[in-house]
């Protein structure tokens, strides 16, 4: 628990800086992270592997080699094989062109017209942001299956699906933390909305523990999650709410925002606790799918990164999606 606790302080101080200075030091972060992600989740989904070796005993013959298993071992790469390496370099493409729009933002004119007020250049004069994404996700999928086609029947489909599932549910979610902070030309206000990702998954979390703890009684998800609690996950949702109004009020005392924003934060937290308690479940879903426990073991005491991901990425893009109807 103490290692769990310093490491989990130095983690929260690091990301709180790096949010501050935001632009490329953020951005690299979480592009690294989102690597990482990629990484753990490819194994613990077991993309890592040719299809020749997801079976040691896959002939009749096997049955009685007692070596079977140590030869379908030899057969499996290192690092990573090629499905994994377009994973990874379109994971690093996606966080360019985010880097590459925020510039354009950075650089907009004060006194410029439009919705936007970029004057636009290069790729930004054919796509928004969003299409420029959702482009470089389709030429994935596509690249992905022409090695699925071409090299069949190396990779197995059950290893092109999980690998699509993993770049939309990892890097994909997971740059919309670094999209709201540098979304608004890397202001201050865009800091603010970064950190109210994390206040409202972190707040979620804690709120859901401590009163499941007190005064849980029924199960929520007795088979996926015996120590979930009802009583947790309304307190989860309370308690972000009332940590997200706080966060609004002082930002409202300093002249920062506006009043209205109170309703909106509270809103956030409401809805932000929920999703965070989807994703946080769905994420030991698949753990209990491939039975581990753990995706990694980069973070003393707390896992992988995604442990400590799964539900701050789904609420990044809710949080994203709700400023931008509602502020």
């Amino acid at each position: 628990m103490r290692k769990r606790i310093i490491s989990g302080a130095v983690l929260v101080v690091v990301i709180s800086v790096l949010i501050v200075i935001g632009g490329i030091p953020f951005g690299a972060f979480m592009m690294i992270a989102s690597l990482v992600s990629v990484y753990e989740l490819c194994r613990a989904c077991r993309v890592h592997e040719n299809e020749q070796s997801l079976s040691a005993y896959q002939n009749i013959a096997d049955l009685g080699d007692v070596n079977a298993e140590a030869k379908a071992k030899k057969k499996r790469l290192n690092f990573c094989n090629l499905p994994e390496a377009v994973a990874y370099i379109t994971t690093v493409l996606l966080y360019v062109l985010i880097t590459y729009y925020a510039g354009l933002l950075a650089r907009r004119p004060a006194s410029s017209d439009g919705p936007t007020g970029v004057a636009l250049k290069g790729l930004a004069t054919r796509l928004s942001t969003g299409d420029a994404i959702l482009a470089l996700i389709v030429a994935f999928i596509l690249i992905i299956l022409a090695i699925y086609v071409i090299t069949y029947p190396k990779y197995s489909i059950r290893q092109v699906m999980a690998l699509i599932f993993i770049m939309v549910y990892a890097p994909l979610m997971i740059s919309f933390i670094y999209r709201v902070r540098v979304e608004d030309g890397n202001s201050i206000y865009g800091m603010i909305m970064a950190f109210l990702v994390i206040i409202t998954a972190s707040g979620s979390d804690m709120s859901a523990y401590f009163v499941g703890v007190n005064l849980g009684r029924h199960k929520l998800a007795p088979v996926l999650s015996p120590k979930k609690s009802v009583e947790g996950a309304v307190g989860g949702v309370v308690g972000a709410a009332l940590l997200n109004t706080v966060f609004a009020l002082a930002l409202c005392a300093f002249d920062i925002l506006e009043l209205r924003y109170i309703w909106i934060f509270a809103l956030i937290g409401a809805i932000g606790s929920i999703i965070s308690q989807i994703g946080d479940l769905a994420a030991s879903a698949i753990k209990r799918s491939f039975d581990i426990k753990d995706y990694g073991n980069i973070i003393p005491g707390h896992g992988g990164a995604m442990d400590r991901l799964d539900s701050i990425l789904v609420v990044a893009p809710i949080i994203y999606l709700m400023i931008t109807l509602l502020a």
